[in-house]
């Protein structure tokens, strides 16, 4: 038994001896320039990829793996390979071949893998079309971005060829009976993402002697028309990808669908096959019914256009499908919401609705070219609601309305992505139908009200709620995710609720949670108990937040592995805490503590904390970055740190001084606290005195006393969206006058005084926000003095409106204009046409106020 033993250590040590001499990398005695490392059975790899190579080196016969990719080869002359006949993998990409013999791979019969794209082949050559015929083992062939059309190469010979990635830039390419020899080949790539695709109209002859393909790409090839029995002959097709074909459109897929009853299909992709601006459209029925005798598992139909599904439109899709894909759509309330419960999916992304497109992204030239799709028999409804419906109608309120009634989800549906969607709604109490719910993704949106509970999570497991803007969560909204093992919660503000759970009861029901992510949400303090419930955390992430002091109860949690504490306000951790991770630390093997980025104190009031650095078996993360404040040391080297505490604390006169000046630092951080408090009333009752003397400003008697209706705050970066629409649909079309500084303060006076009696002659200020308006100091005075006005001179009457004309997280906003938004007064600027009349109509209705 103990040489059994001895026998395995000894060939695991070997193992472990040729795992390591193999990532060693070396010089190539062939060729100085190149990099070498040893792969199994004492074969090579050689690296000479990128060495301004104009010529093929003569290569060594243990060479199994070889890149020449980035060089400027011109020609693979006969018998550049006639020694390597160990060769399995050749790249010769991004070179300029233009020419290739007959015996340009005479050797290398072994070869399974060449890589010879972005070149530029000659048709003309002669004899070329037999090059490939010594590549008897060759399994993966890309031909892909080369000058002239590769199809003149004879690659019938190639009978174990798996992968074919290959242009198609000629219109008259056709695909002869030589093809059908190639009974392995299963992937077949036209795609123009990864090179260049030209195909207009696809016929019943175009793959007909592909019987065997199984993965066929045609994304981005600008097809028009595919008529029917196209894909027909295909009776092993798996996976097809019409992907960016823009002219094609729902209609030319009636075709495509029909001949899917006769392949052994599975993913279907028809991602963006409608123009980027074109219209809305509708899914109907027709577009679908030829799927339901397939076995299709995946449908991809995102940036689509999609607004509505005709009704019984979804029953259409097979019993064997598992994953919808319909991104980047902008689907509206229908009758089909009715459907969605039969539909047999197990993962949904309906993630990125509404969301801009890139202006330059023009639209697919499509030709005039006759087809043989047959008609849905009525023209797809284009659904353009009212400004009144666009006003009145919620449709989540629908069912909100009606608690008994329950929110219809896919019985099956276990994975649901709704990410970015640019929503706006408070989460109420929710009745969801039985489900298998496990992961929901509902990230980057504006749920700012987390009220609940939702019901029929029981078996939810993965939860992303974050970047939501969220600034209240209600006690009882997690009581029904029993399950729930990952919260994300990340980059909200729920540092204004979170603080008074002194119960622990927001996330009392989440017993088996592993992970909790509250970073980036303007925590101040929390309370001891609010985790008392976590025994199972493994990851707790606090970073990004305003804690200043940390007394968790956390001794419980017996897994922890975990704490993130950095990019805080925490400039040291009480006894009471370090304690609790040194005994976390005789169960956790791997315990590990983040506090990078905070302003850890080394001062004589620390010198425990600094000691227990020293003396603890925590993993404390990246030290070597973190800066000791008070002396300008690093703390990876804390027991250095402790020594010179510890004698700089042993002094009398020193504790004396430092106790004096902290007094004195005291006494002027509170006069400094005072002044830099009251710092915006100060200069607007200055500035408001002075212009009264000097008869800037007169009394106001009444409303219609102002000089001018509104004063607008901008930054000069937003010149044109103020004077180019806001002016013109405010002045003009709502006849209302304002007062921007461009055109109606006096010149000779003061900015500042300028600015305080243009605020205070108009009815209402106007912030047109944006990065830039934040970057100015003088935009920033205005919104601050605006402040001011509204509480001392108006009595608190809210004279402020935000306007967004661009998305800020909030992270990007101040404190006080949070509270602005809180209290909803602001709008957004929108991005579509139907929005811009509302957008406009809200403004002039609250100005005129």
């Amino acid at each position: 038994m103990a040489w059994k033993n001895i026998r395995n250590d000894f060939a695991f040590l070997l193992l472990i001896v040729q795992v390591v001499y193999s990532l060693k990398s070396f010089q190539c005695k062939f060729d100085g320039s190149c990099k070498c490392s040893y792969m199994k059975k004492n074969l090579v790899k050689a690296d000479c990829s990128g060495r301004n190579k104009t010529t093929i080196p003569l290569i060594p016969g243990n060479v199994a793996n070889l890149s020449l990719a980035k060089n400027r080869i011109q020609k693979v002359d006969n018998g550049a390979f006639k020694y390597n006949s160990q060769l399995l993998y050749l790249d010769l990409s991004e070179n300029d071949i233009n020419q290739l013999n007959s015996k340009s791979f005479q050797g290398v019969s072994k070869l399974e893998t060449l890589i010879m794209n972005k070149n530029n082949f000659s048709s003309t050559v002669s004899q070329s079309k037999v090059v490939f015929e010594p590549l008897v083992s060759l399994r993966y062939l890309d031909l892909k971005n080369n000058s002239n059309n590769c199809f003149a190469f004879n690659i019938s010979f190639l009978t174990n060829l798996h992968t074919l990635k290959i242009d198609f830039v000629d219109r008259e390419t056709y695909f002869g009976k030589e093809f059908k020899a190639l009974r392995n080949l299963t992937n077949l790539d036209f795609s123009g993402y990864s090179g260049r695709c030209l195909m207009k109209v696809l016929t019943p002859g175009t793959f007909e002697n592909f019987p065997y393909v199984q993965f066929l790409d045609l994304s981005k090839c600008r097809i028009n028309v595919i008529h029917r029995g196209t894909f027909q002959h295909l009776r092993h097709l798996e996976f097809l990808d019409l992907s960016d074909n823009r002219c094609l459109k729902f209609t030319g897929c009636i075709n495509i669908t029909y001949d899917l009853q006769s392949t052994s299909i599975r993913v279907l992709r028809l991602n963006k096959i409608h123009q980027t601006f074109s219209l809305n459209t509708e899914l109907l029925k027709c577009h679908l019914q030829n799927l339901r005798k397939t076995k299709i598992t995946e449908i991809h139909l995102d940036s689509n256009r999609l607004q509505l599904v005709e009704q019984g439109a979804l029953s259409m899709l097979p019993k064997t499908m598992k994953k919808l894909s319909i991104a980047d759509n902008q689907f509206t309330y229908g009758e089909y919401i009715q459907d969605i419960f039969s539909v047999t999916v197990h993962e949904v992304n309906i993630s990125f609705m509404g969301m801009s497109h890139y202006l330059k992204d023009k639209d697919e030239q499509c030709d005039a070219i006759s087809s043989d799709t047959p008609s849905c028999g009525r023209e797809p409804h284009i659904y353009q609601p009212s400004i009144k419906e666009i006003n009145s109608v919620d449709p989540l309120q629908t069912y909100y309305d009606d608690q008994s009634k329950p929110l219809l989800l896919p019985y099956q549906l276990k994975r649901f992505h709704f990410r970015q969607c640019k929503l706006r709604y408070y989460f109420p109490k929710v009745i969801l139908s039985n489900n298998l719910l496990e992961y929901i993704d509902a990230s980057f949106n504006t749920f700012y009200y987390w009220k609940g509970p939702i019901y029929n999570l029981k078996h939810l497991k993965y939860l992303d709620l974050s970047n939501n803007f969220c600034s209240n969560v209600s006690k009882t909204f997690f009581i029904e995710g029993p399950n729930l093992t990952i919260l994300l919660v990340q980059n909200n503000l729920l540092g204004f609720v979170l603080p008074d759970d002194h119960t622990g009861e927001t996330f009392s029901a989440l017993t088996v949670l592993e992970t909790l992510n509250l970073a980036d949400n303007r925590i101040s303090n929390l309370p001891i108990e609010i985790f008392k419930s976590q025994k199972n955390l493994r990851t707790l992430n606090l970073s990004g937040n305003m804690l200043e002091h940390v007394k968790l109860k956390i001794r419980h949690m017996t897994k922890l592995s975990n704490i993130d504490l950095s990019d805080n306000r925490i400039s040291i951790l009480e006894d009471s805490f370090t304690k609790q991770l040194d005994d976390l630390k005789k169960h956790v093997r791997h315990l590990t503590v983040d506090m990078t980025g905070n302003p850890i104190y080394c001062t004589c009031d620390s010198i425990d904390f600094i000691k227990w650095m020293t003396t603890t078996k925590v993993v404390l993360l990246n030290m070597f970055n973190q800066e000791c404040s008070s002396m300008k040391m690093h703390l990876n080297e804390s027991l250095t740190v402790y020594d010179q505490l510890k004698k700089n604390c042993s002094s009398y006169t020193t504790t004396i001084v430092a106790v004096a000046s902290w007094v004195v630092i005291f006494a002027a951080a509170i006069v400094g606290g005072l002044l830099y408090r009251y710092r915006w009333k100060i200069r607007y009752l200055y500035y408001i005195v002075k212009s009264k003397h000097q008869g800037y400003i007169k009394p106001i008697i009444d409303d219609n006393d102002y000089l001018y209706d509104a004063f607008i705050s901008y930054a000069d970066d937003d010149a044109i969206f103020v004077h180019s629409k806001f002016l013109k649909h405010v002045e003009e079309e709502g006849n209302m006058i304002c007062c921007v500084h461009k055109r109606d303060f006096t010149p000779g006076k003061e900015i500042a005084t300028n600015i305080t009696s243009a605020i205070h002659n108009s009815r209402k200020t106007v912030v047109i926000m944006s990065r830039n308006f934040l970057a100015s100091n003088w935009c920033l005075f205005e919104f601050n003095m605006a402040k001011m006005e509204s509480i001392y001179s108006r009595s608190n009457e809210n004279i402020i409106l935000l306007v967004f004309i661009e998305q800020l997280s909030s992270k990007d906003l101040p404190l006080n204009f949070l509270e602005l938004v809180q209290s909803k007064s602001y709008i957004e600027y929108p991005n579509d046409d139907y929005g811009d009349v509302v957008f406009w109509e809200k403004v002039k209705e609250t100005l005129s106020m």
